[in-house]
């Protein structure tokens, strides 16, 4: 029985370069289109991605960086409540620590998903 691998069609590769500047435009065109930077460059030259070609989930950074904004503006009124809490001893504190760390949680997906490095 043959492998994946031994199945495949696509055995030819094809290298070119480009400049920091047109390897963004093309990654940023192929994730607006879903697709992965191989089947976004055959789509281009052949009109077709192929059969087996990766479909990615196209990400709107912009609108990712406006929830990342949202998300800090909740975080600082979160921080704001939990030092109410532990100074005057009025709410409950465990439940405003699972609230910041759900926050944080969702904040680091956010960070992931634009591909930034976590900190």
């Amino acid at each position: 029985m043959a492998s994946g691998s031994d199945k495949r069609r696509r055995t030819d590769t094809i290298t070119i370069r480009v400049t920091p500047d047109e390897r963004a435009v093309i990654d940023d065109l192929s994730m607006r289109k879903g697709l992965s930077v191989g089947a976004f460059l055959r789509a281009a030259a052949l009109g077709d991605p192929g059969k087996r070609s990766r479909r990615r989930v196209p990400v709107d950074a912009k609108l990712l960086r406006n929830l990342l904004g949202e998300v800090g503006r909740t975080g600082n009124n979160l921080n704001q409540i939990a030092r109410r809490v532990n100074t005057t001893g009025e709410h409950d504190a465990a439940q405003l620590q699972a609230a910041l760390a759900a926050h944080e949680e969702m904040r680091q997906a956010i960070l992931s998903a634009l591909g930034v490095p976590h900190r």
